[in-house]
């Protein structure tokens, strides 16, 4: 197990994807005192022991490609490092299970097992960098989840080591849950790294489909995709997985030079199975999309934006933060959201394209994003009132935002009820007695001064920086580049 203090590279992990600025130091020690990266489940046990006898808070991190500060600290402890626990333990093609430590990323598993003639049905966008501890911990959905449900429904079993140092497996690794008590695999999917260190994963996989196939279609705008989708979902035909974007997002990829195409909105499905099968899906989603009005594109284009499903943020290219957005909310209330959100977008003064993805039958998930210095400290508590004022938006109607971390812990009582938040705040204290786990997050926003933020404060303080951002001049981020591209036309 290696361990460093070292000051620049401790501050390497003060932060996820989205950087804070310096200011908020003052209320959070964002800097751990230490960086562990363990290499076997026996080294976490042995770093909580000492945290325990040191009362010192332990942070668990994959590739920290989240944003919500989930894998940051609050008030300092040590940060375990989960990347150097990446080995492909053993892949079963007889049982159709594959068993990996929670730091090899979503690719090389995917990579591995394609070379055996397996499938990993689903993965986050983020799949070459993200690593399978840390999405299993943020309960993402992704690519793949609206066919075959998301990371959490193919979990055989974890090992997990808890935050008294016992370990435990929680399933079995060659048949389901059902049946035998509480799924206790679940307990742990979405916990946000405060119940326990996941230390092994257990997943069932598919034998690789005979046909994958992503198609795609060009509307107007993305209002004039929700009839359409109404009708695909009640159709019978699944697609592996259904993305989108509006005009803006592909203007903003071709002013930083990007193949992107000329068109109101985008949309592109995978679809997975025997060629018979794909041939026949694809037949039904064209009759579905043209008759709503969509053009269908070029198969090169459709290869095209099914290579970069990756890369939904490349416009940080541009030498700024893209600071994004991420609810869910029903498809029956897609236009209603879409409304509002270029509503705010307008009182907030942004330009904020739109992407999106179809996470099942009744739910879209919306991901704005905008462009911002987001060192800056009005810049960056702006992209929170932007972030508290559209989760207002899914919660009015019938959604709610993606996470809750540092800043939206406030939130759990409005995912669970008032009386599931609590119950989760007895499970965390009954698990974690000693309070070192993964603290300040989730359950509560802690601070530097061992003290919980109340939720209220929280979500007034975001309320009103979105007030403050009304009267801030208008963001200009990208406006140069968007300039240049219509003047090439």
């Amino acid at each position: 197990m290696e361990t460093t203090d070292d000051k620049m590279e401790r501050r390497l992990y003060s932060h996820d994807l989205a950087p804070l600025p310096k200011e908020m130091d003052l209320i959070f020690k964002t800097m751990p005192d230490h960086v562990d990266r363990p290499q076997y489940a026996q080294d976490v046990a042995q770093l909580v022991k000492k945290a325990i006898n040191t009362n010192t808070p332990l942070v668990p991190r994959g590739a920290g490609t989240w944003g919500l500060g989930g894998s940051v600290p609050v008030k300092g402890g040590r940060v375990l490092d989960m990347t150097a626990m990446n080995k492909i333990l053993s892949i079963d093609e007889v049982n159709l299970i594959v068993t990996v430590q929670p730091g090899v990323t979503w690719k090389a598993l995917a990579d591995a097992l394609d070379a055996k003639g397996l499938f990993l049905p689903c993965y986050p966008s983020s799949f070459p960098s993200a690593t399978l501890g840390g999405w299993i911990n943020t309960g993402g959905t992704g690519i793949g989840a609206f066919k075959y449900g998301s990371a959490g429904d193919l979990i055989r079993d974890l090992e997990v080591v808890l935050p008294t140092a016992e370990i435990i497996h929680t399933g079995d690794k060659y048949v389901p849950q059902n049946g035998g008590g509480p799924n206790l695999n679940w307990l742990f999917v979405g916990s946000e790294g405060t119940l326990g260190v996941v230390t092994e994963i257990t997943f069932a996989v598919l034998p690789k489909p005979e046909e994958l196939r992503p198609v795609t279609y060009s509307f107007d705008d993305l209002r004039s995709f929700q009839p359409a989708l109404k009708r695909l979902v009640r159709s019978g035909v699944a697609p592996m997985h259904i993305m989108f974007g509006d005009r803006l997002h592909y203007e903003y990829l071709r002013a930083i030079g990007k193949h992107a195409p000329d068109v109101g909105a985008l949309v592109t499905m995978s679809l997975t199975g025997t060629k018979a099968q794909v041939d026949m899906d694809e037949k039904t989603i064209d009759e579905i999309m043209t008759a709503a009005g969509a053009k269908k594109e070029p198969k090169e284009l459709a290869q095209h934006e099914w290579t970069e499903r990756s890369y939904e943020f490349r416009v940080r290219e541009l030498g700024v933060g893209a600071i994004p957005g991420e609810i869910l909310v029903p498809i029956e209330n897609l236009n209603k959201v879409l409304d509002g959100t270029a509503k705010l977008i307008q009182q907030l003064k942004l330009k904020a394209p739109l992407i999106g993805t179809v996470v099942d039958n009744n739910t879209a998930m919306l991901m704005p994003y905008y462009l911002t210095d987001e060192h800056k400290l009005v810049a960056s508590t702006a992209a929170m009132g932007f972030a508290k004022r559209l989760g207002d938006l899914a919660f009015e109607n019938g959604g709610r935002p993606v996470g809750l971390g540092i800043f939206f812990a406030g939130n759990l009582a409005k995912y669970r009820g008032r009386d599931g938040a609590m119950l989760i705040r007895k499970l965390k204290d009954t698990m974690d007695p000693y309070g070192i786990m993964n603290p300040g997050k989730m359950v509560e926003t802690g601070t530097r001064f061992g003290i919980s933020m109340p939720a209220f404060l929280m979500n007034f303080g975001m309320h009103l920086m979105g007030s403050v951002k009304r009267i801030l001049p208008r963001d200009k981020m990208g406006e140069r580049e968007l300039s240049k591209l219509k003047k090439g036309h």
